[in-house]
Order: C-alpha cells, then sequence, then structure tokens
C-alpha cells in the first residue's frame, strides 16, 4: 500500500495536478464554484467533518469544500486516487478522522502538503478498541495503544470538534472569524440539546441493550448513555457476511434479553439481518453511524443532526 502511495504522490506532483478539482463522484460534494472568488479550499475525507465543516462555513461563499469519500460508498475500503492526493495537496485545510483506517494518510502527508491538516480524533478524548459485545471476533494482532476511531457517535465529542473546528477555521480566515465561530457555536447548541434529550430518554430505560446485525461503531455512543451492545461485528471489520454461527448467538442474544428490536447500520443491504429478525421475531431498524450517507441523503442536503435525531426517533420507540 505505502509503495501505491509513493507513486501516486509522485506522479501527482509531477503531473502538477494540485489545482485541479476532484473529478469523480465526489466533485458533486463541492460546496463553491471558481466563480465566487479566491477562498479556503477545504477538504475532508468523510461525511462528518464534511458536515461539520458545512454547518461551520455557512454564509462564507468564498469557501470550497469537498468530501473525498462518494456518497453511497463504503468508507472501510476507500483508497486514495491521484486526484485525491492532488486535492489534498493544494487544500488550505485537510481534515481527517485519524486512527487505522487511516493509515493511508500519514503517507500521503509526507508528500502531499496541505497548509493545515486536523485529525479530529486528537480533539477529543478516545476509547481504546474493545472486543466487549463482539461475537465475530478478528484475528488481527491489535496495534499497541489503537483507539476507536468512531468518535463523532457521539454528540458530546461532536460538539467539542465543532467548537475546534471552528476556532481553527476562524485562524486560518480571520475575516470571517466571526462567522465561523458563531455558527459553530450554535451547530454545538444543537448537539448539546440533542445530547440532553438521549440522556432523558435512557434515564428511563431499563433494558439498555442493542443486538446489531452488523458492524457496531457506537462504542462512544454507547459509553455517553450506559448501553450495552452486543453485535457481529466491530466498527472497522471488513466483515459483511454474518456467520451462521454468528447469527445464531444474535438470535440467542435477543430472546435472551426479551428484545424485540434488531439492528443494523445505514447503507447495510445484505439479507442477514432479515433472516435473523425472522428467527427471532424481532423488527429491524435502522440506526446511522453516519459513515456516510446516500447519493440521494446527500443530494437532499440531509445533516449529521438529520440522523442523530433518527436516531433518537428510533431508539425512543424501540427501547422505550
Amino acid at each position: 500500500m505505502k509503495k501505491i502511495l509513493a507513486v501516486l504522490l509522485a506522479l501527482a506532483l509531477v503531473l502538477g495536478f494540485a489545482g485541479c478539482a476532484n473529478k469523480k463522484d465526489t466533485a458533486d460534494t463541492t460546496a463553491a464554484s471558481a466563480d465566487k472568488g479566491e477562498g479556503l479550499k477545504i477538504v475532508c475525507t468523510i461525511f462528518p467533518q464534511y458536515d461539520f465543516m458545512r454547518a461551520i462555513t455557512k454564509g462564507v461563499d468564498s469557501v470550497e469544500l469537498s468530501m473525498l469519500l462518494a456518497p453511497g460508498d463504503e468508507s472501510h475500503s476507500y483508497s486514495a486516487t491521484l486526484e485525491d492526493i492532488s486535492t489534498i495537496n493544494s487544500a488550505d485545510l485537510f481534515i481527517y478522522v485519524g486512527g487505522e483506517s487511516d493509515e493511508w494518510v500519514e503517507e500521503v502527508l509526507k508528500s502531499a502538503h496541505p497548509k493545515k491538516s486536523i485529525a479530529i480524533a486528537e480533539l477529543v478524548e478516545t476509547l481504546e478498541e474493545s472486543d466487549d459485545g463482539i461475537i465475530a471476533q478478528e484475528e488481527e494482532e491489535e496495534e499497541e495503544g489503537a483507539f476507536d476511531e468512531h468518535v463523532w457517535t457521539s454528540l458530546k465529542r461532536s460538539s467539542k470538534i465543532v467548537t475546534a473546528l471552528g476556532s481553527a477555521l476562524a485562524e486560518l480566515d480571520a475575516a470571517h472569524a466571526d462567522t465561523y465561530s458563531a455558527n459553530a457555536a450554535q451547530y454545538a447548541k444543537q448537539m448539546q440539546a440533542l445530547d440532553q434529550q438521549f440522556t432523558a430518554l435512557f434515564s428511563t430505560v431499563k433494558n439498555k441493550t442493542l443486538v446489531i446485525a452488523d458492524r457496531n461503531p457506537f462504542r462512544y455512543f454507547c459509553e455517553d448513555y450506559g448501553i450495552k451492545a452486543i453485535a457481529a461485528f466491530s466498527g472497522c471489520s471488513s466483515n459483511n457476511e454474518i456467520p451462521l454461527s454468528v447469527q445464531n448467538e444474535l438470535i440467542k442474544a435477543l430472546k435472551e434479553n426479551g428484545l424485540k428490536h434488531l439492528y443494523v447500520i445505514e447503507l447495510n443491504s445484505s439479507d442477514y439481518a432479515d433472516a435473523i429478525a425472522k428467527q427471532a421475531g424481532a423488527e429491524k431498524l435502522v440506526l446511522y453511524s453516519c459513515h456516510n450517507l446516500s447519493k440521494e441523503d446527500f443530494e437532499s442536503g440531509k445533516t449529521y443532526i438529520d440522523f442523530m435525531t433518527a436516531n433518537y426517533e428510533t431508539l425512543s420507540t424501540s427501547m422505550a
């Protein structure tokens, strides 16, 4: 992987693509065009950072905002293209998550030099990776000090991330500092209000157990509200086929906990959850991890708050 990235980096810099826009499907994520004048170029790897920056830069038309991961694509199988690397190289601000799935970023940043880069996982307290509640544990050596990178699933942490990003942007573009700061404060306030709703909800829930026939990227969310999660795979697992033995364990978990709802994350198109739900007499429901969103949801302007609100509505009816 590192050799491939090295070749891509060399090509990107030699061929002078630094001023190019991303021309694959992610081109649709550009938030401003050249005719709006020169302004900050902000590049984000996945949807949470993109949405946070979209909210923070609202009203500043000169900002050019883009997301490398195309809507609808699988975030864990993403790999940087030549154009992605040149896009990063020409950015004023490059924002990524940090963690195992972003190992490629470290290699890219050795040769591509955006004016500023931020890993959102470095802005908040992180939790060590854990296999607690994971049925199909993978036989991979864990990196020493590895942490769970899905920090944005916590509204508490996301509000801190938004505040920090607002401050960073204000430093980069002092002319619009007041706008960035006000927008960041407003979005953080929305997150805090929704967090309070979740806190109130789970203060009344007796059985705080989620059974997930999917990956589990919700460790931070569960930590915030004292929820126990039982899932097929870890949050960054490459698996998408649930073995029969794991299906049986999920069915057992539903029955033993007296649960009538089984959860999957967005963009899950497998039939395994349907079979498990049928065997357990449960209903399948979607929880949004916000890794990515469908092209339709992107084009309609759906936000992180929209998806987390949908989670609240789902859980308030299925767990109350």
